[in-house]
């Protein structure tokens, strides 16, 4: 368990493995839940059945971000709240997130129900894809509890000093996803039903098993039945808002692009972007699970006052995912088609779109990480504004117009095109917010406070002294900044 001591003065990049390793992992792990059930409903249905679980992903996508809207949002500000000393309330903030998970597994399993048909006959599928994509997502709506809580406890555990027991149980239930998708796909033939049974039960272990921890002994933020109530925590949500923005994003994104493959292409082309979607997905976890492993560091320094500290975890995170990205690249350019393979085998047709799409959408991979961590890390300090400018701004202002427009010019490949584009075009602006956080927290001071006048500040301050001895810890002192004079 790593403790306040260590996460305030231990070595950056021992804590960087410490806290980065095993959420990579964990997050990996998490995300290829539905990468599993495409390579084997790829090898036994074919590509109707890929089309179907391209078809069902954005609703798929919705689920988990209910999950991260909830756990990111309540880990940011507990590691916030602890960092400042505060654990009552930190330990508040842990309780009605759980409550907010079962609350919303309960809604959107309801809601989803009912508009399932809907969000898939919009598009224009139809046919076997179609049902098969019914089939699939009535399953996953069914088990969504499982998911949410899967999702939203993982970084509240790992907050608590646990990212190994995270690791740990994340890599138990794709083992699990793994033998009952082989069991109920290949094996008893069940189809899209068994893969998304095999899903819904792979999320549960992992729900359950972080809900042991939560509520055993062993937690430093425990939680306890009797203390359990319902309050809508407006700060979780709005700390955890631009978390979810970047996985409903995601689900839109899947969602336009499907619409204008089918308009563009066919249902050929929605498969081949479902590998694609597989294959480069894999480094966009990549991506997620440093920023989201550095969270808790960042978070607590940030709160503790030690700007430093921060500006190295940042630095060091952000050459990591420059390094991955041009890995990731690298690979892919080498063996694109073992890669494609691996989903599709005997569909001649199906490997020419997914390699010439493939080509141009790896690019993005270059850039990618520093867009995603940059969008976290404003959320880990709890500046939403910028977080949300540039989640927001990503998806709206750039890539939507970007993917009605350039296939208007150059076709399908216009469609492939779009997400790269929008890529270098976010990469440069956040760049360049960076640059600006960098000098503050150089100096400690920020440009423009939000703290006016009058309001009283935590600064750390050394207290220096003929006595005192090396690595002397440091005292906090609060003073009220001078106010103006206004007469």
């Amino acid at each position: 368990m790593v403790s306040n001591e260590e996460m305030r003065s231990g070595n950056i990049v021992n804590l960087f493995l410490k806290f980065v390793f095993p959420t990579v992992v964990g997050v990996v792990i998490a995300g290829i839940q539905g990468i599993i059930d495409g390579f084997f409903i790829g090898n036994a249905i074919g590509s109707q059945g890929l089309a179907a679980v391209t078809l069902a992903y954005p609703v798929y996508m919705v689920i988990i971000a209910m999950g991260v809207i909830i756990g990111i949002g309540a880990s940011s500000l507990a590691a916030l709240q602890l960092g400042k000393g505060n654990f009552r309330r930190a330990l508040d903030i842990v309780h009605n997130a759980f409550s907010l998970c079962l609350l919303t597994g309960a809604v959107l399993t309801v809601a989803g129900l009912v508009f399932c048909e809907t969000s898939i006959s919009i598009l224009g599928a139809s046919g076997p894809a179609l049902d098969f994509a019914h089939e699939y997502l009535r399953i996953i709506l069914i088990g969504s509890v499982f998911m949410i809580l899967s999702v939203a406890l993982e970084p509240l555990v790992r907050n608590d000093g646990k990212p190994r027991l995270c690791m740990s149980i994340m890599i138990a239930g794709v083992i699990v996803n793994l033998v009952l998708d082989y069991l109920f796909v290949m094996q008893l033939d069940m189809g899209m039903m068994g893969a998304a049974l095999a899903t819904i039960i792979a999320f549960a272990l992992p729900a359950v098993l972080f809900m042991r921890y939560l509520f055993g002994s062993e937690a430093k933020l425990r939680l306890r039945l009797k203390a359990m109530k319902f309050k809508l925590e407006t700060q979780i949500l709005r700390a955890g808002f631009p978390s979810f923005v970047m996985q409903l994003s995601l689900a839109l994104v899947l969602f336009a692009h499907n619409y204008m493959l089918l308009g563009y292409g066919s249902e050929l082309a929605v498969s081949a972007y479902g590998i694609i979607g597989y294959v480069v997905s894999i480094f966009s976890m990549l991506f997620e699970g440093m920023a989201l492993g550095v969270q808790p560091i960042i978070s607590f320094n940030y709160g503790a006052g030690y700007y430093q500290r921060v500006s190295k975890t940042l630095k060091l995170t952000l050459l990591s995912c420059i390094l991955t990205g041009a890995f990731g690249f690298v690979l892919i350019n080498l063996f694109p088609e073992k890669v494609v393979q691996i989903f599709s085998q005997g569909d001649s047709e199906l490997m020419v779109i997914t390699l010439r799409g493939m080509k141009i959408i790896m690019f993005s991979l270059l850039v990618e990480g520093i867009v995603l961590l940059t969008a976290i890390y404003y959320q880990s300090i709890n500046r939403v504004r910028e977080s949300l400018f540039i989640s927001l701004g990503k998806i709206f202002v750039v890539l939507f117009p970007l993917l009605f427009i350039l296939p208007a010019f150059f076709g399908l490949d216009g469609v492939w095109a779009a997400s790269p584009a929008t890529e270098y075009i976010m990469a440069i602006v956040a760049l360049a917010m960076l640059s600006k956080e960098f000098k503050f927290l150089r100096h400690g001071v920020k440009a423009k406070s939000k703290h006016s006048a009058g309001t009283k500040r935590a600064l750390p301050v050394v207290i220096n002294s003929g006595k005192a001895k090396v690595g002397e810890s440091l005292r906090f002192v609060t003073f009220r900044l001078p106010e103006k004079d206004i007469s």
